[in-house]
């Protein structure tokens, strides 16, 4: 076990001593079982319709201006599509917290499995699955990207290649609570693609004309997708759009 970060460490261990429970109720699942249980699965929220055709978020349409989304108005133009398999609400938004925070990477398999027919909506054909990067500290905080292990699964089941060539440099504040010109800020100049990737690029003609769909685990204003779109398509690829198991849901002023 030398090496491996204390937080799957510990998941390992209760995995071995503990019956495997589901991650949204507690429920007892079956052993080799994904760990959320069946009821839970059929309970998780769609995206309702009507869903905006760019930020793929429920919306009613503006008699006045029927193209206007108030959630996607402000985003680059470099971030040209959003999908979201679900709602960020229960119970969605406990498997996405044990994935995160609880150290249930075993989850990342069944999610990213459930993200596939929503990706297809994005590309045509084959696509480079690229996750959204945690900065260094966050990543020796937590042991992992549950990005990347999204993307993996991800690519496992659409057969697509996943390739983890974002990085990002600075820390930031944390983005939970913030607000959306916040995130905006937090995030503006964050993100960089990997040299080496970018020398793959330019020998091979077919990693070239891969577009690109980024996997994140939450979508809730888009700055952090915005900022990756705007770093993939400075160095001269094509980004798709962003895929993540859950949306958020806007908030409400006052509430």
């Amino acid at each position: 076990m030398i090496g491996v970060h204390p937080l799957r460490l510990a998941g390992t261990v209760f995995d071995l001593l503990l019956p495997p429970v589901c991650a949204a109720c507690g429920v007892t699942v079956e052993p080799g079982q994904a760990p959320v249980c069946g009821p839970c699965e059929t309970r998780l929220p769609p995206v309702p319709l009507p869903r905006c055709p760019r930020c793929g978020f429920t919306r009613l349409p503006d008699l006045s201006s029927p193209e206007r989304c108030g959630e996607c108005e402000a985003w680059p133009e470099q971030l040209r599509r959003a999908e979201s398999a679900f709602l960020h609400e229960p119970p969605a938004e406990a498997l996405v917290h044990g994935l995160k925070y609880r150290g249930w990477t075993s989850l990342a398999a069944r999610m990213g499995a459930l993200m596939g027919p929503i990706a297809r909506r994005l590309v045509c054909g084959p696509a480079l699955l690229v996750p959204v990067p945690l900065s260094p500290a966050r990543l020796r905080e937590r042991g992992y990207n549950q990005a990347e292990l999204l993307a993996a699964a991800l690519a496992r089941e659409l057969d697509w290649p996943s390739r983890a060539v974002l990085s990002r440099g600075r820390q930031g504040r944390r983005q939970v609570r913030s607000g959306r010109a916040d995130r905006a800020r937090n995030v503006q100049g964050a993100f960089q693609v990997a040299a080496s990737f970018l020398e793959e690029v330019a020998s091979s003609r077919e990693l070239a004309e891969f577009p690109i769909v980024l996997v994140d685990d939450v979508v809730t204003t888009g700055a952090t997708a915005g900022a990756c779109a705007t770093t993939v398509e400075a160095v001269g690829l094509r980004c798709a759009g962003v895929v993540s198991f859950a949306r958020t849901p806007p908030r409400v002023p006052g509430v």
